[in-house]
């Protein structure tokens, strides 16, 4: 993978972070955010998704140093997400240019390109 691809990918993190950490409701998490596997709380905490992929993928991990395959699994996760957040009624996503589906179609290129 080049150099600038893998660029393209990280930069593509940011909006995901954004999206999945306003989601979130953190008030009355033990944790703060920080998912603990052997904690029961966690292991059925509806926000269980969130909170994995966020310890993966937040500032504090370096992504420069992941795989192109983790890159990618990873933001297939965050698409799936901001996907997922869309109202079913939501304007036909090839030709709405609100953010999330901006963000998915630069992701969908981003990992179709060759």
């Amino acid at each position: 993978m080049n150099a600038q691809k893998k660029q393209q990918l990280i930069e593509l993190y940011d909006f995901a972070r954004k999206r999945i950490i306003q989601s979130m409701e953190l008030r009355h998490c033990p944790h703060a955010g920080f998912y603990n596997s052997v904690d029961e709380r966690c292991i059925y905490c509806h926000q269980g998704m969130e909170c994995v992929w966020m310890n993966h993928n937040d500032e504090l991990v370096s992504l420069e140093e992941k795989s192109e395959e983790d890159l990618k699994q990873q933001l297939l996760v965050a698409v799936d997400f901001v996907d997922s957040n869309l109202s079913p009624y939501h304007l036909t996503r090839r030709k709405c240019q609100c953010e999330n589906c901006v963000w998915l179609r630069q992701v969908n290129e981003a990992l179709n390109a060759p």
